[in-house]
């Protein structure tokens, strides 16, 4: 088994398969934070960019169980899964959504339910049944999640069939009467004659990075690692929001083109306008200035046609791969956290 106790590598555990594992390999490489896997067999690898990091390979639900006992500092799963066994741990903290893997814990019942379209049906089934001495029998594999939904709205009289696999068999094959699993697009369900109940998305996930607090606050050393990985992470993110517009503008000076670009401050950049003059060929006789703006994404064409009205031209546009603030609000927020005494709450 793994031991975490004297290593000062930053020990991040990944899905081992299937499509989070894909997911979260590819969301990492586009950070520049490419894993080296030379055997698809092995269980370890390493981010060559990120040398004192090392990677091992497991279940979704075993990487918080790994997480929360200190085997591993970090470890990429979904929200469904931090949240169904949070209560059993103060160690295990939430450090940041990454905004992948996106799906619903869910109730589903059988398309013959006509009856049943609402978690208010649902109420008024579970009180028939009661009258009858019947239980409504629930498969999942989320009993913390599913008890509680129910019990909120009401809803107590109710057996839960732990059960993992195909859940949508369950209710055909006769060990439950419906279920609560996850969905991402319904289809799943649609294929098996069932389907959702209106007011029955009991958690909405996604992929998530999750830390182990007793670890990182004991090593420095993993700490400066993890910095690094949040915030490629998080300039990565956010380059997806902008892009860069260069353009070579004819001008009197310096200052002049930076009026009559900052004359729409809208369609300025982010934070103003840079402009340096050209160096341009002997014989030439007008002055010309090259600018570069950041700006929205949503702003390309309009910014485009901005820059064209001043006399621009050789209008190039950039996607950056990284935008980097003056500070990381994603670390920042991890390490007050980090050091708050208080559980995390999600």
């Amino acid at each position: 088994m793994y031991n975490n106790t004297s290593n000062e590598n930053l020990i991040l555990a990944l899905p081992s398969k299937g499509q989070l594992g894909e997911s979260s390999a590819n969301f990492l490489g586009k950070a520049g934070l490419n894993i080296y896997k030379p055997n698809k067999r092995q269980y370890t690898a390493t981010i060559p960019s990120l040398p004192k990091c090392e990677v091992v390979y497991q279940r979704p639900t075993d990487i918080f169980a790994k997480v929360n006992e200190g085997r591993v500092d970090i470890g990429i799963t979904g929200l469904d899964i931090v949240m169904e066994y949070t209560e059993d741990s103060d160690d295990v903290m939430v450090i940041e959504k990454l905004g992948f893997g996106k799906c619903e814990l869910l109730l589903a019942v059988p398309d013959s339910w006509i009856d049943v379209t609402s978690i208010a049906d649902l109420a008024d089934l579970s009180l028939r049944n009661q009258s009858t001495g019947k239980q409504l029998r629930i498969a999942t594999k989320y009993s913390n999640l599913t008890k509680s939904y129910l019990y909120r709205q009401g809803i107590s009289h109710f057996l839960l069939v732990h059960a993992d696999g195909a859940m949508e068999a369950a209710p055909r094959m006769g060990y439950a009467d419906m279920i609560s699993d996850l969905s991402e697009t319904g289809t799943t369900l649609r294929e098996n004659h069932m389907r959702p109940i209106d007011g029955g998305v009991i958690v909405e996930s996604e992929s998530v990075l999750i830390g182990n607090k007793r670890t990182l606050r004991n090593s420095p050393e993993k700490l400066e690692t993890l910095r690094e990985m949040i915030e490629l992470i998080e300039a990565h993110k956010r380059a997806r929001k902008f892009v860069s517009l260069r353009a070579n503008i004819k001008g009197d000076s310096v200052t002049d083109v930076q009026d009559r670009i900052l004359a729409n401050e809208a369609l300025s950049g982010t934070k103003g306008p840079g402009v340096v003059e050209v160096a341009s060929p002997a014989g030439m006789t007008d002055k010309w200035f090259e600018t570069n703006l950041l700006v929205p994404s949503n702003l390309i064409h309009k910014t485009m046609q901005h820059l064209r009205a001043l006399g621009g031209t050789d209008i190039i546009v950039h996607r950056p791969d990284y935008v980097f603030d003056d500070r990381s609000e994603t670390y920042n927020r991890f390490e007050e956290m980090l050091y708050a005494d208080d559980k995390v709450s999600i």
